[in-house]
């Protein structure tokens, strides 16, 4: 990834509009707890990561932005050891890519904290995930949502990310 420290992609009309005409796949507790047997467990959004830790199962990595779309009410707070990151909505900062490579190569659960949007780091999650990964998310209003990491779910990625403009 040849980004520059500052540099960010950019999710133009037509790119947005292929990512929200994607279906996703459900998933409950259940099945996420089902998951956390053999895979490693990644969220995204806070009120998907507050249900995870709720059940008990603690991912690999987290990354939320302290608030939630729905309207929920949740008290998301920062937590002590978390990684911040700016990054802009409708972009995917250089910053919060990096970072998130950095946290899939040390091997270590980690909990990264956005100060902007968040909702777009399951782009780069997916690109340096390793095949044994299911990456949960919000939908907003319909519940969570499931990706299992595959050669088929990284192909989607880099054509998404070269898809993308930079600036």
């Amino acid at each position: 990834m040849q980004l520059k420290s500052g540099s960010k992609y950019i999710i133009g009309e037509s790119l947005r509009n292929d990512i929200a005409s994607t279906r996703p796949v459900f998933c409950d507790i259940g099945k996420i707890e089902e998951f956390s047997k053999s895979k490693r467990i990644i969220t995204v959004g806070d009120v998907t990561t507050e249900h995870v830790h709720n059940a008990g199962i603690t991912p690999f990595l987290e990354v939320v932005d302290l608030k939630s779309r729905r309207g929920l009410g949740g008290d998301f707070k920062h937590v002590e050891g978390s990684i911040k990151v700016d990054n802009e909505p409708g972009t995917i900062s250089h910053d919060l890519f990096s970072t998130i490579e950095e946290c899939m190569k040390s091997g270590k659960s980690n909990r990264i904290e956005v100060t902007g949007e968040e909702d777009l780091a399951v782009i780069p999650i997916i690109f340096y995930s390793e095949l044994d990964t299911v990456v949960i998310y919000g939908v907003p209003g319909e519940g969570m949502a499931c990706i299992e990491v595959n050669e088929d779910s990284k192909k989607i990625v880099n054509n998404l990310i070269n898809r993308m403009e930079i600036k």
